[in-house]
């Protein structure tokens, strides 16, 4: 878990959504280095709509900075991960893994 996440927000994901994986895509911090906001990505079963995932994790989770879920499913996921052209692989290479289901 890393310093910038709010207390809570990886579980809270993990309770409500059950993911595969969550990753930390990007932070945004202001001029005195403080976090004021946050980029997430969930990777989520298949059968699961990501638009209606990202939509319920928008009004679920509180949390005291602003975040963005992006939500794939699983299937897609892999797809797109191994293709250097993609978020996802750009997600998967560069973003911060902060949670795998085990």
């Amino acid at each position: 878990m890393t310093d910038h996440m709010p207390v809570g927000l990886t579980e809270s994901i993990v309770e409500m959504c059950d993911p595969s994986y969550i990753y930390l895509v990007s932070k945004k911090t202001n001029i005195k280095g403080e976090v004021t906001s946050l980029k997430l990505c969930i990777v989520v079963d298949d059968g699961i709509s990501p638009k209606a995932e990202e939509k319920r994790l928008l009004i679920k989770i509180d949390t005291p900075l602003p975040v963005d879920f992006i939500v794939y499913n699983i299937s897609d996921w892999n797809e797109y991960a191994q293709e250097d052209n993609t978020f996802a692989y750009r997600v998967e290479n560069g973003g911060e893994l902060l949670y795998v289901k085990k």
